[in-house]
């Protein structure tokens, strides 16, 4: 992968489950060599999910050592030396006690760009607190259940701080090394789930702070929507005010009456309206209809099933799913997305068993007395 922008830099990651594994992902795909650390006898916890593992871990190496031990603990600092990058996910103070906190590994070496990922960041009066996925997502409002009540709602299927703080730490990790190409000096990146969902949520956020309306999401538009064909199939719509956008769905679909209502009027008659919208839009047949409404120019999408996405014609021809062969036989992964001078970048192996490369990794360092 020497012609990726990442390429020549190693990051050692002790980070486990999913924030940090997919921000190594992330990292890998660009060509990054990530290195996990991880423990003896079962390692990343994750590895009892065989497909979340195989999904997040491909294009890595694994190392198996004992943090606790002398020498795996001479181990893991050959291995900063060898690095540019250290990114771990305990707790705050777990890193300390083990002596290989940012402190410590810069002390050693200052060039080093040190990453942390927690529940709620290395400061703060809930720095120890431990928080997955769903704990933090309710503690940054995005779990909207009316006061003193239990939700029978689903609870959310995507881990959302998860991805939000693995997106910060990989942009945290290229920033840092950004600035080391001008100053020489690493840093310490502290990145907080919490702090991402709050980030994340800034639109909902920020206008209540300061006196000002925010925009209901999703939006109120009678064209935002999922609706049933003649044939039974499945299709949105995605109006979210766009004026011209309503007007040709209304002349399509012969609801001339409804045509000229602007944005404000048709979110305030949406009950009125939905009936009728919903009665045309189901005497189409959904490729009758498909092909009208990408001919009209309006906003709208076919609802697929998990098995149907990787099949889609648009991310086919963008080469998003990659077969790699490997002891597991041919697997499909998702690539990172990013096409860079259109460049699709590669991912070349599946996921490591434990300790697949303590040999091929710590030997070679021995050797060159790094």
């Amino acid at each position: 992968m020497a012609s990726f922008p990442l390429a020549g830099v190693r990051v050692v990651s002790l980070a486990e489950q999913y924030p940090g594994p997919y921000a190594t992902l992330l990292l890998a795909d660009l060509g990054a060599d990530i290195v996990m650390v991880e423990r003896p006898g079962g390692g990343d916890p994750a590895r009892r999910f065989p497909g979340l593992f195989a999904a997040l871990c491909r294009n890595k190496r694994s190392v198996a050592l004992d943090l606790k031990s002398a020498s795996g603990l001479a181990d893991f600092l050959s291995l900063v030396d060898s690095a540019d990058v250290v990114i771990e996910g305990f707790r705050p103070g777990v890193m300390d006690r083990l002596g290989i906190g940012a402190q410590a590994l810069r002390a050693r070496k200052p060039e080093l760009v040190f990453v942390s990922i927690s529940s709620f960041g290395q400061t703060g009066p809930n720095a120890a607190v431990a928080g997955h996925d769903l704990s933090i997502q309710a503690a940054a409002g995005m779990i909207d259940v009316p006061i003193g009540q239990e939700a029978d709602l689903a609870l959310p299927v995507l881990p959302l701080a998860d991805i939000a703080s693995a997106m910060f730490a990989a942009i945290g990790v290229v920033t840092a090394l950004f600035a080391r190409g001008r100053s020489g000096h690493g840093a310490c990146v502290d990145v907080s789930m919490f702090d991402s969902l709050a980030s994340w949520m800034t639109p909902f956020l920020v206008p209540p702070a300061n006196g000002l309306p925010t925009r209901i999401l999703p939006p109120l538009d009678p064209g935002y929507g999922l609706f049933v064909t003649a044939d039974k199939c499945q299709l949105t719509l995605s109006i979210a005010g766009e004026d011209h956008m309503w007007s040709a769905l209304c002349r399509l679909l012969d609801l001339g009456q409804f045509e000229s209502m602007a944005e404000q009027e048709r979110n305030e008659r949406a009950v009125e309206i939905g009936p009728p919208l919903r009665a045309a839009i189901a005497r189409w047949t959904y490729d009758d209809l498909y092909r009208q409404l990408e001919a009209h120019g309006i906003a709208y999408g076919p609802v697929r099933r998990l098995d149907q996405v990787l099949t889609d014609p648009q991310l086919v021809a963008r080469r998003m799913a990659v077969q790699v062969d490997g002891p597991n036989g041919l697997q499909t992964f998702v690539r990172q997305p990013l096409l860079i001078d259109g460049q699709v970048t590669e991912i070349q192996r599946q996921a490591p068993r434990l300790g697949q490369h303590n040999a091929e990794l710590l030997g070679a360092l021995a050797t060159s007395g790094s």
